[in-house]
């Protein structure tokens, strides 16, 4: 099957090569022309545009890192595709900008699905991306080939917009998570408990987080501590590929704030949560990685928080 991928950036590219790699042909478009270079060099058809993607593939993911260019993309699609082309949508938007693209596929004789993701590029490229989607669970399921080459685990959530709500709260949830770890490390350098042993220990060893950590520091703190205590072969360090910067995770706390208003739910946990990040914007934080909301923290208190080996000593690791 030929699938369209509009949106050729990491996390594009990835499902790209995912794609490729179970045997699908792939023909896609990026405004960047890097990410075009990039994305030929892995083995796609770039197309000149994002119409003759819509006109030569009745099957389209997107990976888009804005609603505005969400909008413009599913239009080019209603005008150039065919009837009956189906729309994977795996960008991050709002509920109600999912259901408002639903809507003018469905004039247009096409299927929308909100389909976001987690797993960033590591898990595009591997195929072992998450994807919660929303929309009609039969032509889902009839799209199994190619949900299946991206994704090691597709759960469909309900309606167009409530696989978007589901990733908006599970973003939030991992923000809010961060700015709570942030706190904890200047209780930590207080006590002098070092800031590997904090993170591996909450990481690793009591699994509270799961993954969020990782994704949000790539494992900065995790580094000394495998240098301490880990034999090489057992170096389980990710990369920086699954940061994100300030602006895009103020993006979805504002949306789920908005949401949340319109609902009339408590949500001061959440808001507490968008102002700290809205403070981070406004002293120009906006594109660093979110991780560096930790050292706003530090200028604003006078603090370094940093791992070092005479504290580290202290502790022995996993012992049993």
């Amino acid at each position: 099957m030929q699938v369209g991928v509009i949106g050729l950036g990491k996390v594009g590219v990835g499902i790209s090569k995912a794609l490729l790699a179970e045997g699908h042909d792939v023909i896609g478009y990026d405004v960047s022309e890097s990410s075009r270079q990039q994305a030929m060099d892995v083995g796609v058809d770039v197309a000149s545009n994002n119409a003759a993607v819509a006109e030569q593939a009745s099957t389209i993911i997107l990976s888009l890192p804005h609603p505005e260019i969400s909008r413009e993309v599913v239009e080019t699609i209603c005008e150039h595709g065919t009837p009956e082309t189906v729309v994977f949508d795996t960008s991050t938007l709002s509920p109600s900008t999912a259901e408002t693209l639903a809507e003018r596929a469905t004039a247009a004789g096409m299927h929308y699905h909100d389909c976001p993701i987690t797993g960033g590029a590591v898990g595009a490229a591997a195929g072992e991306l998450t994807v919660m989607a929303g929309g009609d669970n039969e032509r889902l399921r009839d799209h199994r080939d190619v949900l299946s080459a991206i994704a090691e685990d597709v759960y469909h959530i309900g309606d167009v917009g409530d696989a978007q709500l589901v990733k908006l709260i599970h973003n939030q949830v991992g923000q809010t998570v961060l700015l709570i770890f942030v706190e904890g490390l200047f209780l930590a350098e207080e006590r002098g408990v070092d800031p590997a042993v904090l993170y591996r220990t909450l990481r690793h060893y009591t699994q509270i987080y799961d993954d969020k950590l990782d994704a949000f520091f790539g494992n900065a703190f995790d580094e000394a501590f495998v240098d301490h205590f880990v034999p090489e072969s057992e170096d389980v360090r990710l990369g920086p590929d699954q940061q994100f910067n300030l602006r895009e995770a103020h993006k979805d706390l504002v949306e789920l704030e908005e949401l949340a208003d319109a609902h009339d739910v408590h949500y001061p946990v959440g808001s507490f949560a968008e102002q700290e990040h809205q403070m981070a914007m406004n002293a120009g934080y906006g594109d660093r990685p979110h991780p560096d909301v930790l050292e706003l923290y530090e200028e604003l208190f006078e603090t370094d928080v940093e791992s070092r080996a005479d504290r580290r000593e202290k502790s022995r690791g996993q012992i049993l």
